[in-house]
């Protein structure tokens, strides 16, 4: 959640809380030895949560701060007008975000390989799908936002595609390495889709998220988490998780002892437990600085502007102030 607040007056401070008080209490429900929805402990649905590398852990939970922060500190002065009608604020330069964005997609590769329990064997075999699987997220998702965008708006729209891009990584994180390389097709174009309907809510209810952080996190994770339930197979499942029972899960779309339902109802119970932590977490964090006034900066400050203000782009404020 940290796009959401990149130029917030106590950015440290919010950064600070959501590492120290809300992640570390999701990744202990789904990855320690003794989470009540671990797949080690298996209490939930006798299967446990299978989030591989985080979608849900990671990227809901973070999503869902995001969003409840653009709504407590409200939309930027002239974003939206009358009847809550979408005015496009200036952006910084496209190619900066999509040169982000591409090293980003590098770092994911590291994110998803790097989570694989063995490198030796199968697993390192392993690797390879979840390169795979990674890839085809992230150009399919992008590939859908574009369709949909040049379908709603008769025009290309670079940065929705470089968000298009993260939303597809976002979702490849829970199944990367479990689910088939047609559930990492599928993922992605729900993931591009999923973005693009989420961006359209926030503008039709007036929230202002600068940076798309809730549709990119949110809507990805949110995809990838279901996804992974139903997509998973169960000899990929064994070499993620170093699994060795007898009643090893799959997903819902596979026939496996009866279990694939029970993944996902497990994957959807844990889902429904963070997206509740992180909301009630994001109030209790937000609602408090908002009644201080300790979120937004200053009216001179926002009519000038952040990179004014900051210097980060004086030379090019200036000329537009005189």
């Amino acid at each position: 959640s940290s796009g959401i607040n990149a130029e917030w007056p106590l950015r440290p401070g919010v950064t600070f809380f959501i590492s120290l008080f809300v992640t570390p209490v999701v990744m202990h429900w789904a990855w320690s030895n003794k989470g009540w929805a671990s797949y080690h402990s298996r209490y939930l649905m006798n299967t446990g949560v299978l989030d591989f590398a985080g979608s849900c852990v990671v990227h809901v939970s973070g999503g869902i701060m995001a969003l409840v922060g653009a709504y407590v500190v409200g939309p930027r002065k002239g974003r939206f007008v009358g009847e809550r009608s979408n005015v496009r604020m200036p952006r910084q330069n496209v190619t900066y975000a999509a040169l982000g964005a591409f090293f980003m997609w590098a770092g994911f590769y590291a994110l998803n390989m790097g989570t694989i329990q063995n490198f030796d064997g199968d697993g390192v075999n392993a690797l390879g799908k979840i390169a795979i699987n990674t890839t085809i997220c992230a150009t399919t998702s992008a590939i859908a936002v574009t369709v949909l965008t040049l379908y709603n708006e008769k025009h290309m729209e670079p940065y929705s595609v470089v968000n298009g891009i993260c939303t597809g990584l976002a979702g490849s994180s829970a199944g990367c390495a479990t689910m088939t390389t047609e559930g990492a097709l599928v993922t992605g174009i729900l993931c591009g889709a999923m973005y693009f309907l989420l961006s359209w809510m926030l503008c039709s209810f007036g929230i202002d998220d600068v940076t798309d952080v809730a549709p990119i996190h949110l809507g990805g994770g949110m995809v990838g988490i279901i996804s992974a339930a139903f997509f998973t197979t169960r000899p990929f499942y064994k070499i993620a998780v170093l699994d060795s029972g007898a009643l090893t899960p799959c997903g819902a779309f596979y026939v496996c002892d009866g279990l694939g339902w029970r993944l996902f109802v497990a994957n959807l119970l844990f889902l429904l437990a963070v997206a509740a932590w992180s909301l009630v977490a994001g109030l209790a964090l937000f609602l408090p600085l908002r009644i201080m006034s300790l979120l937004r900066v200053d009216k001179i400050t926002e009519d000038a502007g952040l990179d004014f203000i900051s210097g980060a782009a004086l030379g090019v404020e200036l000329k537009r102030f005189n």
